[in-house]
């Protein structure tokens, strides 16, 4: 399937980026690598968790779920996106949100030349698509995705309270350039902004009318319910604009009239800083050689191509030779061990993580290596190696889960394991953990699908369903999701259910 690459567009030309430290900002909700200065760090992560706190507010969601911190790289190099997905070199985005099977995670560009405010949003937007896709249960329009993730975007943080629904300065555009009609914006013809041959001029005003609407969805209750009925519809299989108008009341012809009336209009919520509670934030250097290895480790986890990843791969092999090999940081070396799980050869994964797996207690980035090195040996092998191979991956995978419950990439893996023994409650808990914690990542959703239809349980199938048709960015993947979810709504049989999913069924027009 196609990788869910939202992104924001960056409206200046790149610079030169100084020297700079690298240091690690952690906190309840996330784990921040950034490129700067430390107090930078430590600000940027304190307004994440201040913001958190707000948009679950905001929403109305109680957050029963405990996570694991989500990444996050903040660099000021301006070819840093480039570094992740070599195609936007040229694309010029500030920030990528990417959620992936081995794990979610986001990259942001710090502008140091534009305001002091800039970074902030472009992080706020990056995170305010996971949430959505977190608590998302419907299939959400394009506008409505990139408009929520521009509303929060402009959040300000101010020293008393948090200002939620303040005025994107992206919207300026809208003064200068001509709006999108209706058609335009409730169905438009793209489906990423990962795509390499896309009008910038055209996303720029599509983000700005996206962020208004939004406001104005957001802005009154009974709007937001007329809407969440037009947003049913949608998701049901109507035609995005003709459904606006019995919906909402609005006809399309009149939908910017009611827009711009709104633009005059604009008003925020303040969030006192007493609603929210204090989080701690801790920030400690990273030596160069290790903030590199781990952001390399991290451009692994978004799978790219494969000429990409064997370049990080011998980057990384490079680096820990550099560093005396057996003598390099732990961290350096399970970032070259990961690599050569995805990208080179599962034998040399496990030579690099031999010494952690003699240990009786190995800590949990070498529990959870061991199980992804064995289990790519074992779909390389036959008979009793592959037995062998198996055992030991879900071993260790067990191992890693009895550290950290909620580390959703883990159970992932460790249910594909379990799938190769036939259904049992194991493999039914695992795979719907994962899906459970990180519903935006398509290949947790397939999983937990497939097994709750083997199953019987249509429900929560439904669930699953539900999350991966609200993925716009997803093209072809979130068209058969939509059309195997309209199937399992009419109580088609599950093996056309699941044809329709992985496409060796077309849906009848």
């Amino acid at each position: 399937m196609r990788a869910w690459i939202a992104g924001l567009v960056l409206g200046l030309t790149t610079a030169a980026a100084g020297a700079a430290d690298w240091y690690r900002a952690e906190s309840p909700n996330f784990r921040l690598l950034a490129r700067a200065s430390k107090s930078m760090a430590q600000d940027k992560l304190q307004d994440l968790e201040r913001l958190h706190q707000a948009m679950l507010l905001t929403l109305g969601v109680n957050q029963s779920l405990a996570r694991s911190p989500f990444p996050i790289v903040m660099s000021d190099d301006p070819e840093m996106i480039g570094r992740v997905v070599p195609h936007l070199r040229k694309r010029q985005l500030a920030g990528l949100f990417v959620p992936r099977a081995d794990g979610s995670q986001a990259f942001v560009f710090n502008d140091r030349r534009a305001d002091a405010e800039f970074t902030g949003k472009v992080i706020f937007h990056e995170y305010a698509h996971r949430v959505m896709a977190q608590y998302a249960r419907i299939s959400y329009p394009v506008w409505y995705v990139e408009g929520f993730a521009e509303y929060f975007g402009a959040t300000v943080i101010e020293r008393d309270a948090v200002q939620v629904g303040a005025f994107n300065p992206g919207a300026d555009i809208l003064s200068r350039r001509p709006w999108l009609d209706a058609s335009r914006l409730l169905n438009p013809k793209i489906q990423s902004t990962g795509q390499q041959d896309i009008d910038d001029s055209y996303f720029q005003v599509f983000y700005a009318q996206s962020w208004l609407l939004t406001h104005y969805v957001l802005s009154k209750s009974e709007r937001t319910q007329r809407f969440n009925e037009y947003f049913r519809r949608v998701a049901a299989g109507e035609d995005a604009v003709a459904a606006l108008e019995p919906a909402t009341g609005i006809a399309p012809l009149k939908l910017n009239g009611e827009l711009r009336r709104h633009l005059d209009n604009l008003y925020s919520a303040s969030i006192p800083n007493t609603a929210l509670k204090a989080v701690a934030v801790r920030v400690s250097e990273v030596p160069n050689d290790e903030a590199e290895a781990e952001l390399d480790a991290m451009i692994i986890t978004t799978r790219p191509e494969p000429d990409h990843g064997k370049e990080v791969l011998q980057r990384l092999r490079e680096r820990v030779k550099k560093a005396g090999g057996e003598r390099a940081p732990d961290a350096v070396r399970w970032a070259l061990a990961y690599a050569e799980i995805r990208y080179g050869e599962s034998e040399n994964a496990l030579e690099i993580l031999s010494p952690w797996a003699k240990q009786d207690e190995p800590p949990f980035e070498a529990n959870r290596l061991l199980g992804w090195a064995w289990q790519t040996h074992a779909a390389r092998a036959t008979g009793a190696d592959r037995t062998l191979a198996l055992d030991q991956a879900r071993a260790f995978l067990v191992a890693a889960y009895k550290q950290r419950r909620n580390d959703a990439p883990t159970l992932y893996q460790l249910a594909q394991v379990l799938s190769q023994k036939g259904r049992s409650a194991s493999l039914s808990n695992a795979a719907e953990a994962a899906n459970v914690l990180e519903p935006q990542v398509g290949e947790y959703a397939y999983l937990a699908i497939w097994v709750h239809l083997q199953d019987g349980n249509r429900d929560k199938a439904r669930r699953g369903l539900e999350s991966l048709a609200s993925n716009p960015h997803g093209g072809e993947s979130t068209e058969r999701a939509r059309a195997a979810l309209q199937a399992l709504q009419s109580d088609q049989a599950v093996s056309d259910v699941l044809a329709l999913l992985n496409g060796s069924k077309k849906p009848t027009p």
